[in-house]
């Protein structure tokens, strides 16, 4: 055997350990500044070795039955679904990487049995309503709550821009009132219309990056320490928005991503079609937009409720005396279960 050969063998027989795999994405990722990612790789393989107790787990020990005891075991430390969903698509896409670099032995179907979807249980949209309340808050003895309500305002105007490319938004991305940025979950290059509403907003905190390439005062580097910088401002923005719907008592406690489900769920609600959301947005495809709109909150699924019961007392008189129901839809009570 060549050496050639032997230095082969012995890369992939290290790559069928989990803790000797991981940290190679794991140092891939970071070299490409996808520093998010390689967190959540690290966190999963974590996660799972204390589950196990074994650091020298192997890809081909992973077997459906494992995973569904880990799955019912992240459930009883309280892990919500969403957080056990990522933690499993991690796994999964760990063992698609191993896959593609020659690993062999990692079953099939090994994920089918366990939660890899997306919970939208949780409401995580407002409606216009509660936009403009936030909107024409007077803010000014709180100043960091302010902040809070203005990115969070700017992130709806800018067609639910998330956190993360928001703050890293840079002067020379807009020109002639048109910006233009990609997004770094998926790359993909997005072109929105700066209004006139988020212009007053970036005009309003531009005295504070007069020596920065950025458009807002929340980041200063880049690379691991920008990332650290984000992770850092995403958890202060996380607390002011908490301490702001308190403040103004409201219903739905806004976080990061409540801008964006916010947009999504108005003009799906305006009938403007799924695609175009979907699009505006930057999914990768409709389904995801679906998962977006669909935790609607009770109110509104009752309103449509109602309109599909009108349609059935609507009906002619005649073929209506058999039924015991009220003969007109404005005679229905529905006080008791508003």
């Amino acid at each position: 055997m060549d050496k050639l050969t032997f230095k082969a063998n012995k890369l992939t027989k290290s790559m069928e350990s989990l803790n000797s795999f991981v940290p190679l994405l794991v140092q891939d990722l970071s070299l490409s500044g996808r520093h998010g990612t390689a967190r959540a790789y690290m966190s999963s393989l974590r996660r799972l070795t204390e589950f196990t107790g074994n650091k020298n787990l192997l890809l081909s020990d992973l077997n459906p039955s494992l995973l569904k005891r880990y799955e019912q075991h992240l459930f009883k430390e309280g892990c919500k679904r969403n957080t056990i969903s990522l933690y499993m698509r991690m796994l999964r896409s760990i063992c698609n990487q191993a896959q593609r670099r020659g690993v062999k032995g990692i079953r099939s179907g090994l994920f089918n049995d366990v939660f890899t979807g997306t919970d939208s249980s949780e409401k995580r949209a407002v409606s216009p309503v509660v936009i403009r309340r936030l909107r024409e808050a007077d803010l000014s003895s709180h100043p960091t709550l302010e902040m809070a309500r203005d990115l969070f305002l700017l992130s709806f105007y800018l067609r639910g821009i998330p956190f993360v490319d928001l703050i890293r938004l840079r002067k020379c991305d807009i020109n002639r009132g048109i910006l233009r940025y990609r997004r770094s979950k998926t790359g993909r290059l997005l072109t929105v219309a700066v209004e006139p509403c988020a212009q007053e907003i970036l005009r309003k905190y531009s005295h504070k990056t007069s020596g920065s390439p950025y458009m807002l005062p929340v980041i200063c580097s880049e690379g691991y320490s920008g990332y650290r910088e984000y992770q850092n401002a995403l958890r202060r923005y996380n607390l002011h928005l908490h301490k702001l719907s308190e403040l103004l008592k409201l219903k739905t406690n806004l976080t990061s991503y409540v801008a964006r489900h916010s947009w999504a769920t108005a003009a799906y609600h305006e009938g403007i079609p799924v695609a175009v959301i979907s699009e505006s947005l930057g999914h990768a495809s409709e389904k995801v937009t679906y998962t977006y709109l669909a935790s609607f909150d009770n109110r509104t699924l009752k309103r449509a409720n109602r309109k599909i019961i009108a349609l059935i007392f609507a009906k002619k008189e005649s073929e209506m005396k058999s039924l015991s129901y009220p003969r007109k839809f404005s005679d229905m009570n529905f006080k008791a279960y508003d």
